[in-house]
Order: C-alpha cells, then sequence, then structure tokens
C-alpha cells in the first residue's frame, strides 16, 4: 500500500481520519469491494483514537462511501467522485456530532433489548410487531419515507415493549425522541436517503429477519440480525 497516513494532535480528529481514507480510495489505494484496515490499524496509522475511526468510518458511511459486513469488517462501496465529498463529510462530523453518537448508544443498547425481548417474544408480540412490519411493507412499497419511518420507530418500540420492562421501553422512547429532532432528520435525508434509493426496502428486509429470529426466539441469531441493522444502516 503505497499511501501514507499521517499522524495528527488536533481537535478535528475524526475528520482527519475521514479525509485520509477519502484520499486513499480516491486515488487508488483502495478500489471497490476491498477491505479497509481494522479500526486498531487505522488508529495506530493515524494516531487518534478507536472511537475517533469509529466517528469517521460512520461518516463515510452515511455519506454512502464504504460498508460495513458483520463479522468480516468494512470494505469501500464507491469511489467518491463528487468535488463536494469532502465538504459533505466535514458537515456530517463537525456540524452533526450528535446522531453519530446517538446511533453508537442505539446500537449498543438495542442489542441487549431484542436478546431480551427474543427471550419472552409471546404470540401477541408475534402479531403486534408482525402487524407493524405489514405497515412498514406498505410504505416502502409505495416509496413513501416519513411513513416508514413512523412504523419503522413502532417497530423497534414494540420489540422493547416485548421485554416487559418498563425501563427499557421508556428509555427507547426517550433515545426515539432524540430522533425527532430536526437535525437528525435532515441529516438522514440530506446525507443518506438521495443516495439509496432502495433504502426502503433493504431496511424492510432487514427488519424482516429481525422479525423472523425473535419468532424463533433464537437470542443469539436476533442480535447479530439488529447489529446487521444498525452497521448497515449508520
Amino acid at each position: 500500500m503505497g499511501f501514507e497516513f499521517q499522524k495528527l494532535e488536533e481537535k478535528k480528529k475524526p475528520l482527519h481520519v475521514a479525509s485520509q481514507l477519502v484520499d486513499a480510495i480516491q486515488g487508488g489505494d483502495f478500489e471497490v469491494g476491498e477491505k479497509l484496515p481494522t479500526e486498531e490499524e487505522l488508529s495506530e496509522m493515524t494516531g487518534v483514537s478507536r472511537a475517533s475511526v469509529r466517528e469517521a468510518l460512520a461518516a463515510l458511511r452515511l455519506g454512502g462511501i464504504i460498508q460495513t459486513k458483520v463479522g468480516k469488517g468494512t470494505y469501500v462501496k464507491q469511489i467518491p467522485v463528487e468535488d463536494s465529498i469532502q465538504d459533505k463529510i466535514l458537515d456530517i462530523l463537525v456540524d452533526h456530532p450528535k446522531p453519530l453518537e446517538l446511533q453508537e448508544a442505539r446500537a449498543a443498547f438495542e442489542v441487549g433489548i431484542v436478546e431480551i425481548a427474543a427471550r419472552k417474544f409471546s404470540r401477541d408480540d408475534r402479531d403486534k410487531v408482525g402487524a407493524i412490519l405489514e405497515k412498514m411493507e406498505e410504505a416502502a412499497r409505495e416509496d413513501n419515507y416519513e411513513i416508514f419511518l413512523d412504523f419503522h420507530k413502532r417497530f423497534h418500540l414494540g420489540i422493547a415493549e416485548a421485554t416487559r420492562n418498563d425501563v427499557i421501553e421508556d428509555t427507547l422512547k426517550n433515545l426515539q425522541g432524540i430522533m425527532n429532532d430536526r437535525m437528525w432528520r435532515k441529516l438522514e435525508k440530506k446525507h443518506y436517503l438521495p443516495d439509496k434509493r432502495n433504502y426502503l426496502l433493504e431496511s424492510l428486509n432487514i427488519h424482516r429477519k429481525i422479525f423472523l429470529a425473535l419468532r424463533q426466539k433464537d437470542t443469539v441469531l436476533a442480535a447479530k440480525r439488529i447489529k446487521e441493522h444498525f452497521e448497515r444502516y449508520s
């Protein structure tokens, strides 16, 4: 690999990492489909913490440049060709740090939720969450993002309710309340949806897989599916 990563001791470390990765991809050091170095390796190469590397990778995923495959690593999804790509990543990392933190918190929290829910998942839960999934499918087929998003939130809340734990349910409601923030919605629409025309159908598919794992009361598979959800769509 010919690209030389530089170390930096400045405040905007995630942007520093993201910019270097974009330069390396645009320069041909990483081709489409090629695996990127691990978080630990990138941390050592750039002299920043793994937390900063994770923020940089999250921004690149939102920008549609890379994708993470569960258990395999992170790969180049497309070569950034637009002139504004650096500004786009800057906007994500500098102007919108909260959504990245929120996604990280949700991912950690909801893996635990789905494991508990899978153990307790009842016929009533199956009927309720299954009905929500049907509404998500209708919205996806009609390309109605706003309705899809509403039922998407209900889907995750339905899983929380299946835990029979009021603290879990209330905590998830609080997280979902933050997601209603205008900044979050603007970020998601501006940086993700325009680059992903099939977003709704792809998201629907992974939610079907989560639902199936819950119906089977398979805690391990349910946790795997929810991780795929957050790693693919965050």
